[in-house]
């Protein structure tokens, strides 16, 4: 470079220009590539009214700015969903309803049924004179959406209740009193799943490890909340040591009949029904099944629901076991039952996986434990396959037999089993 300045071939003023194109673009291209990785978000706002006259919600979806949406395709359902209109293109088929939202005030709108039995004479979505209690997922179908590359929304919920009405709960966090902020990094695509409920409330909270805990019910029902606050604190340090990572919020909804008399968990949240025991006679605890589902989001992809329910009811067992709910003789005694329950049961893989056969897949998953236990001289256990599959969320045999084969160094006995033939 001197040389080319004594000779002249290169001045300084040439070099202090070219030098200041090559910053400004090195500055052009990191503003470039910084938009590029930068996320594209749009706003979608769901409103919801509740309408005594007609015991349904009116629901609108808005999206003030939709250049970055190109369809949403909505799953219907003919027993909730109804009367379904929208600006832009929309086409209703096959019980779906596919949007093409215009650029600008994109507006979808339809009517929710609030009354759904679950058998005759039992709900799983209600609408009474003083509460309503309703799934998310009803409220917002699923929906398949194509966007922009790199496109997510940025989502909010609304709510206006009857006049009487002084509260509305779910599992999300609230912006105000009847504003939901839905946020879910898991998709893409942000819609208020799990369970709500609305009405003149009574609701006991807590806060434990950085989860709140509700639990919401209609004033004066029989629900005992305190009740199910104290059962739930009892055994939380034996869900969070087994779990690790817990949600921020967790709410339980209960009521008595007419709701169905059972128990079904949600995302971050799940229904008890005011009748259903917190421990059964046999001494599994119905309860703390649910709030396994709801605490892991274990699901499986099609063909094995016995190491979902299987899991979930084994640690119904077991987490009230450690908590000092069951004595190691009873603990005995529960899998004794369990076993004899069951003994007729031959296969357990499958779509769906209840009663008799949930209860031999927790034979199975005993001895699972016992196997693990063994081969690692004490040092692994039935956690670390948990753990893991919460870690994948969808899971099959074929997986956990890989999981276990690296947790004890060689192929499981156990899950050789004829029983998963």
């Amino acid at each position: 470079m001197y040389l080319l300045f004594r000779s002249g071939l290169l001045s300084r003023s040439g070099l202090l220009f070219r030098s200041g194109l090559l910053l400004i673009s090195l500055c052009l291209l990191t503003v470039m590539t910084a938009k590029a990785k930068q996320t594209k978000t749009y706003q979608l706002q769901y409103h919801a009214t509740i309408n005594p006259d007609t015991e349904q919600a009116e629901v609108q979806i808005t999206l003030p700015d939709a250049k970055l949406v190109n369809s949403i395709n909505f799953r219907l359902d003919e027993s909730f969903h109804s009367n379904v209109k929208g600006n832009g293109e929309l086409e209703l088929k096959d019980g779906r309803a596919i949007w093409q939202p215009p650029e600008k005030n994109a507006r979808l709108s339809y009517t929710v049924e609030l009354n759904h039995e679950r058998s005759p004479g039992a709900y799983d979505s209600i609408y009474q004179k003083d509460f309503a209690i309703f799934r998310g997922d009803d409220l917002i179908p699923p929906a398949k959406v194509r966007t922009k590359p790199g496109a997510h929304s940025k989502a909010t919920l609304t709510f206006e209740l009857p006049q009487h009405w002084n509260s509305i709960n779910s599992g999300w966090p609230k912006k105000d009193d009847r504003h939901f902020i839905i946020d879910n990094p898991e998709r893409r695509f942000d819609r208020p799943t799990g369970w709500f409920i609305a009405g003149k409330l009574g609701t006991r909270r807590e806060k434990l490890n950085g989860t709140h805990i509700a639990i919401s019910a209609p004033q004066n029902s029989s629900v005992k909340r305190m009740d199910l606050v104290s059962f739930i604190l009892m055994n939380w340090p034996q869900l969070h040591e087994l779990v690790g990572e817990l949600p921020p919020r967790i709410l339980v909804v209960s009521a008595p009949d007419p709701m169905w008399r059972g128990g079904l968990s949600g995302p971050n949240s799940l229904f008890f029904h005011a009748d259903r025991p917190m421990v059964s006679e046999n001494g599994t605890s119905p309860l703390l099944h649910e709030l396994f589902h709801t605490l892991t989001g274990i699901t499986d992809k099609g063909n094995d629901d016995w190491i979902v329910e299987g899991l979930a009811e084994y640690y119904a067992i077991e987490i009230l076991y450690r908590s000092g709910g069951l004595s190691e003789d009873r603990r005995e005694r529960v899998f004794n039952w369990l076993a004899d329950w069951s003994k007729d049961i031959k296969k357990l893989r499958g779509h769906s996986s209840t009663g008799q056969k949930t209860a031999r897949a927790v034979i199975l998953l005993e001895a699972l434990a016992q196997e693990i236990s063994e081969k690692t001289e004490r040092e692994k256990s039935l956690d670390e396959l948990t753990r893991a599959l919460i870690k994948e969320k969808h899971v099959d045999l074929a997986m956990i037999k890989n999981i276990v084969e690296n947790l004890i160094g060689t192929p499981s006995d156990t899950l050789d089993s004829p029983l998963l033939k």
